[in-house]
């Protein structure tokens, strides 16, 4: 026993300390482009539009609204009531001709002029006061629009382009540098593209399928849905996604629809061999939480197709991603499966039953998961025990409580091993991922004790509550790479998801810097150790009860586990912060 508890000792600390963590990141389309139009589609007035969604008559146009929410109902969430800054010049021009309008909050057009020979119009659209931030609500009205100089009146317009501020017209930049400078804030092994691609609500009604021919171009009107304007539903087109991968050059997690037929992921495929840096691996994920049949558009899709196959709803889902599997296998080689190419089987998190349905029908029906998956996947989302509490400090000892609980409790259907130990019982490559994570709270629109809520996102305590989530709760339990959820987004009664919520300022709040001290790595076992000054244990050797003191000079995270002489884990005793100073522990073997 003594040999036992001494090895279990210096491999605990070892592990809690070596932050060498695969961490990801979703993404957002917050400040992404520097054209404004490839975010909008929020028109109005217009009798039709063309098949890439541009008007075919005179038109309004939401063409931004950077207010705090709720604001237009007269109130703010957030306590602080912070706003992003908009204010500046946006260079501006369309094919075509009209009466062009600008209304909203301090908002003016100069430097409106027609040019003939190349039928384009120009302006300048000026947002908020000289020297004043501005939150950006801004309503464009075109009238008297002409496609061409020939075309009859009220004909529209096409390839409006609106330049955020510092942005020439004939800028060859597509995304914006602030954007730019956010994704690379922290050294992110993966970049996820569901909240891109319009994913949740992209699903046409079954039968209907999506095919290749009418995927998003850079072409069409908005890299957002435009489903009331050419009836596309996806998001970014993969020109876009794969453009903005190569300069990350980072590996990628898509999204494919469900509804997407067989020649539209091959051709995805194809795709994305001829345009993405070879070294870049690509995660492939089908749909996203696909757990209801009842769910707005792939929860029904689902259901109808597995009604069709006479299998159940979670055998569909599970036959559909094998099938992704085989498709990337024709184009990519059987040899790259669980190298390059990534198929993730994602699982609710709450119910680890339906990850075992996922796994039984694969291996009755086509053979060992392994052969076709790479990793399953869940979410490492976390609430407060204390969210009414009035001081947010209050809220965040509850929110390490919840993470304990998902750590130390088995009798929870939260209980994070059981993801990590099905994965290992059907030897995936990968292990278990996790697809998105972070704290929840609030949530749903819930405005309950909400300004404390909020406020608890922007506490020193936030970041090593992140720390204790990622490292303790999943990497010391094995866990693989894990994407967290999102970069950036506003903090409101709908969540605080980002890691910042002002994409212009990554390190707004403590979150991305403990996002860097998670995915940071040490150079030998001395630095990891260097912390330390003493440990003891007493009695040694242990009958019954023992004790374990240990004396740090710095706070840090830590885990305290029993682990046996192969160095598997058995139990985990304690999961937290050290304090500085003696930290001591009793134990009853």
């Amino acid at each position: 026993m003594k040999k036992i508890i001494f090895i279990m000792l210096i491999a605990l600390i070892y592990s809690v300390n070596s932050q060498n963590f695969q961490l990801g990141v979703n993404l957002d389309n917050g400040g992404a482009f520097v054209n404004l139009m490839n975010l909008t589609n929020r028109y109005s007035k217009a009798t039709s539009y063309d098949s890439l969604g541009w008007p075919q008559s005179d038109f309004d146009l939401v063409l931004m609204d950077g207010r705090p929410v709720p604001e237009w109902n007269g109130t703010i969430d957030d306590p602080e009531k912070y706003r992003i800054d908009y204010s500046g010049r946006y260079k501006c021009c369309f094919n075509g001709s009209a009466d062009v309008t600008a209304s909203g909050t301090a908002v003016s057009i100069e430097n409106k002029s027609y040019n003939s020979q190349e039928n384009k119009t120009y302006f300048d659209l000026i947002v908020g006061a000289a020297g004043q931030s501005n939150h950006g609500l801004v309503f464009l009205s075109f009238k008297n629009t002409k496609r061409t100089a020939n075309s009859a009146n009220n004909s529209g317009i096409t390839k409006l382009i609106v330049n955020r501020p510092g942005y020439e017209l004939n800028s060859e930049k597509i995304f914006t540098d602030e954007f730019i400078t956010l994704c690379k804030s922290a050294d992110f092994a993966c970049y996820r593209f569901y909240n891109l691609q319009n994913i949740w609500d992209g699903e046409p009604t079954y039968p209907a399928k999506t095919t290749w021919d009418k995927r998003k171009t850079p072409n069409d009107a908005a890299q957002i849905s435009l489903k009331d304007q050419n009836g596309k539903l996806d998001g970014w087109s993969w020109e876009y996604i794969t453009t903005l991968s190569n300069i990350l050059n980072k590996d990628i997690w898509i999204n494919i629809h469900i509804s997407c037929d067989s020649n539209y992921v091959i051709n995805l495929a194809k795709f994305l061999k001829t345009n993405l840096n070879p070294n870049i691996n690509i995660y492939i994920e089908n749909s996203n939480e696909v757990w209801s049949a009842t769910q707005a558009t792939h929860g029904p899709y689902n259901q109808a197709e597995a009604n069709i196959y006479k299998i159940t709803f979670d055998q569909n889902y599970a036959r559909r991603t094998v099938e992704l599997s085989n498709w990337f296998s024709n184009v990519f080689g059987k040899n790259e499966i669980n190298k390059r190419i990534r198929v993730i089987l994602a699982g609710q998190h709450a119910y680890i039953g339906r990850s075992d349905n996922h796994f039984k029908y694969i291996n009755t029906t086509f053979g060992a998961p392994k052969n076709y998956i790479y990793a399953t996947s869940t979410a490492l989302y976390f609430g407060s025990t204390k969210a009414t509490a009035t001081d947010p400090i209050e809220i965040n000892k509850g929110m390490i409580e919840d993470i304990n609980t998902q750590i130390n409790s088995a009798n929870s259907a939260f209980y994070r091993p059981n993801h990590i130990n099905l994965a290992k019982q059907w030897q995936l490559p990968g292990g278990c991922t996790s697809y998105e994570g972070g704290p929840s709270l609030p949530e749903g629109g819930n405005t309950n004790n909400l300004g404390n809520q909020i406020l608890a996102h922007r506490t020193k305590e936030m970041a090593d509550i992140l720390k204790i989530n990622y490292l303790q709760g999943w990497k010391d339990l094995q866990g693989g790479l894990a994407l967290y959820f999102t970069i950036n987004s506003a903090y409101t009664r709908y969540g605080c998801w980002g890691i910042t919520d002002d994409y212009t300022k990554p390190d707004r709040n403590y979150k991305m810097q403990a996002v860097r001290d998670i995915i940071s790595t040490y150079s030998s076992i001395n630095d990891i150790f260097s912390n330390w000054d003493f440990i003891r244990l007493h009695p040694n050797p242990i009958t019954e009860n023992s004790s374990i003191r240990f004396t740090v000079n710095k706070q840090q995270n830590f885990r305290l586990e029993i682990c046996d002489i192969l160095g598997i884990n058995k139990k985990i005793l304690y999961s937290g912060i050290s304090q500085i100073g003696y930290n001591d522990f009793d134990l009853n073997l």
